[in-house]
Parts: C-alpha cells; sequence; structure tokens
C-alpha cells in the first residue's frame, strides 16, 4: 500500500491498510503516495521492457534466451520480476496480469508528471512508444507482450 496525506490519519487508516496490504509506506502529504505509484510503475515499466527486448536480442543473436536468465540467475543482476515476466516471454504466455494497454497508460501518466516537474526521462518516453506501439494489436494482453514488437521489428520479420 502507498499512502499519502495527513499525518494525523495514520493510526486511524494503518489498520486498515495492514488488513488488505502486505506493506504500508507513508509517503508523505496528499499526492505524494500518487507520486511514488507512478516512480514504482516506471521501475516495473523498465524491468519487463528490458527483458522483452532482451530475449528478443538473444534471440536474434541466434541464442537460447534460457542463457540469459541462467547467467543472471542468483547473482546482483537477477530480479524475480524478471523471471517472471522472461519466463512469460520465453513461454510466450501472455496472459494479463497487467495489461498493455493500462501499462501504456501508466507510461503516459509517468512522462507526462515528468515534465510538470521539469526531469528529463528520455527511458521512460521511449518505453512509453514502444508500449504505445503494441497497444492495437496486443492491448488487451499483459505487458510483456511489448516483446512481440521487438520480436516482429527484427531482421526477417514479417
Amino acid at each position: 500500500m502507498l499512502a499519502s496525506g495527513p499525518a494525523t490519519l495514520k493510526s486511524r487508516l494503518e489498520p486498515i491498510f495492514s488488513a488488505i496490504g502486505q506493506k504500508t509506506i507513508w509517503a508523505g502529504e496528499a499526492g505524494a503516495g500518487t507520486r511514488l505509484k507512478l516512480v514504482t510503475n516506471n521501475w516495473l515499466l523498465v524491468i519487463t521492457e528490458g527483458a522483452a527486448e532482451t530475449v528478443a536480442l538473444a534471440e536474434g543473436f541466434g541464442l537460447d534466451p534460457h542463457l540469459f536468465l541462467e547467467a543472471v540467475d542468483g547473482g546482483p543482476l537477477d530480479l524475480p520480476y524478471l523471471h517472471i515476466k522472461g519466463n512469460a516471454i520465453l513461454e510466450r504466455d501472455f496472459t494479463p496480469s497487467f495489461q498493455l494497454k493500462l501499462a501504456a497508460k501508466d507510461a503516459g501518466l509517468v512522462t507526462e508528471a515528468a515534465e510538470r516537474h521539469h526531469v528529463d526521462v528520455p527511458l521512460a518516453t521511449v518505453i512509453r512508444d514502444r508500449l504505445a506501439q503494441g497497444v492495437p494489436e496486443h492491448g488487451d494482453e499483459d505487458l510483456s507482450a511489448t516483446y512481440l514488437t521487438s520480436a516482429s521489428s527484427g531482421p526477417g520479420a514479417s
């Protein structure tokens, strides 16, 4: 749970948040929780797009992309979410846990908020555009279906 608002409400709301979430982070005054959600969603989008492009790159190089997941497994570059999305891509299982169209919307919210706060986030802008590119064909699938955009744009793609 990402919470924000008057500190005087924290003790009253804590039992409710504890009942519906494993962890509550109080981000500060009203609006800070929303901004923290955008920051967290940006990280999720970076990891997913990075996994999608890395799998496409491995395949484009003629490598078994499972080798990539094996190479980072247990080391400082390893992330559980990378394995979740990487394996979904490898299995071509794009059953939505977070739809690509919603991820694209969130990517737009990230870039809009960054602009309002005068923060230059070129990677977020590229990811926003990449996700939006996949929405017409794969918007109802999981955001890891962004892989299909990378895979379909390589050499020999139709």
